[in-house]
């Protein structure tokens, strides 16, 4: 199949990887062409612009930073929309604000095309593996029809229903994940200071009620000091403004999400906005004086 791809960044480039190695002709385009060197190397062909990937393309992925991206990419000068062909099936990866969905949705009527929304969830390190979770929202025939390129790179489909539906399980997941890494510094570090081994206390955490995804999976990443630098301070703040506003919209206080917000907002003030995503948890340990990295780690 004839697969575009705009957008190669940290978890966009595994999954276009992954359809490469599925056997699928890859169209890519990104900002910079370097960041899409590996691709090129192994196949793909390059496009000069996301015009030139809508002349080529069966079904185009979308995997970018924001929806300021998605709806420049999209309607802009030399977008897909200029040259896009009826039939062209249309994906967007991207965790976006929930305002992009109606001119998307607009556009299938307007081009003629088929738009499916499916933000993606579980990390760069899955999405190298293949093992990506997907939420997708849009018709189910053109679900269906899409699932041998989902599966390409994901090993959970989950069709949520409309694309507004997609977009909110995406937010609220997320939800979960910045208050569990917010709230794991805080453990590790009361548990450092009241003398458990790092070890130990990480077992402590992963064979009790306290577990979650977070501590099976980023705790190794702060006992190793690098933080997880696959995923950015940025990017969570960025998130978790789109959670404040899905909330605002349909009126749901979220006193905990509004004070993570703020937690990772002071992260990025202090070390930057490409900082790593547990840079919330490096601030406490600073904070504290409390080294949360052991001598060995696991």
């Amino acid at each position: 199949m004839r697969v575009g791809f705009i957008g190669t960044g940290s978890i966009g480039n595994p999954i276009a990887q992954n359809l490469q190695r599925a056997g699928h002709d890859l169209f890519v385009h990104d900002r910079r062409k370097a960041a899409a060197r590996q691709l090129l190397e192994q196949g793909a062909t390059w496009c000069r612009t996301p015009a030139d990937v809508a002349t080529k393309a069966e079904i185009i992925l979308l995997s970018l930073p924001s929806h300021l991206e998605v709806h420049s990419v999209c309607f802009g000068a030399e977008g897909l929309f200029s040259a896009i062909a009826p039939g062209t099936y249309l994906i967007d990866l991207t965790t976006v604000s929930v305002t992009v969905i109606p001119p998307l949705v607009d556009a299938q009527r307007t081009y003629g095309i088929h738009y499916l929304t499916a933000p993606v969830s579980q990390g760069v390190d899955n999405a190298v593996a293949g093992r990506l979770s997907v939420f997708v929202g849009g018709g189910r025939g053109e679900f269906d029809y899409c699932r041998p390129v989902f599966e390409a790179f994901a090993t959970t489909l989950i069709h949520t229903g409309d694309h507004f539906s997609a977009i909110a399980a995406k937010l609220v997941t997320n939800l979960l994940w910045y208050i569990n890494a917010a709230a794991i510094g805080e453990a590790l570090v009361i548990g450092a200071k009241a003398g458990i081994d790092l070890p130990v206390l990480h077992q402590a955490i992963l064979r009790s009620c306290g577990t979650s995804w977070v501590a099976e999976h980023d705790i190794p990443s702060i006992f190793d000091g690098s933080f997880d630098p696959t995923f950015t301070t940025g990017l969570c703040c960025k998130d978790l403004a789109l959670i404040s506003e899905l909330a605002a919209l349909l009126v749901v206080p979220i006193e905990m999400g509004a004070m993570v917000e703020q937690i990772f907002r002071r992260a990025r003030l202090r070390y930057g906005p490409e900082s790593p995503e547990l840079s919330v948890v490096r601030h406490l340990q600073e904070e504290t004086q409390t080294p949360l990295q052991p001598p060995e780690a696991p």
